[in-house]
């Protein structure tokens, strides 16, 4: 009886985590080279409102200032981030204010060190 009981516990943790990876939907990336400050990320093709964004880095890490989101009618909101993200690590979830919104682009300001020969991804991700 007791294997049952931890069969269907294991069985509703995995349901739970993939059901939450499926909320998450790749809005686009950008390679940071370290000759700028800035980068932005126009969202196309991506179709329907979101309610939070994350910023996931790959092979260099990158110390984030702030990111500012363009919705779909022109309004913006910038958010602070203030932190130093690892490579292989993502900002916390950023949520957008107002509820479900649909996103233009993303523009993100950073520091980053231009000499190493590793350079910088940044992926945002959406959530629904």
């Amino acid at each position: 009886m007791k294997a049952i009981h931890f069969l269907a516990l294991g069985i509703l943790f995995l349901t739970y985590n993939v059901s939450d990876a499926q909320t998450w939907t790749k809005l686009g990336s950008a390679k940071v080279t370290g000759a700028s400050d800035h980068d932005e990320i126009w969202v196309t093709g991506i179709q329907g409102n979101f309610t939070a964004i994350k910023l996931f880095v790959e092979n260099e890490g990158i110390e984030f200032d702030r990111v500012a989101v363009t919705y779909g009618n022109g309004t913006k909101d910038e958010m602070e981030i203030r932190n130093f993200i690892k490579a292989g690590e993502e900002t916390r979830v950023l949520d957008l204010r107002g509820g479900d919104r649909v996103i233009r682009k993303i523009d993100f300001w950073y520091k980053s060190n231009p000499n190493t020969k590793r350079k910088a991804q940044v992926i945002v991700y959406g959530r629904r």
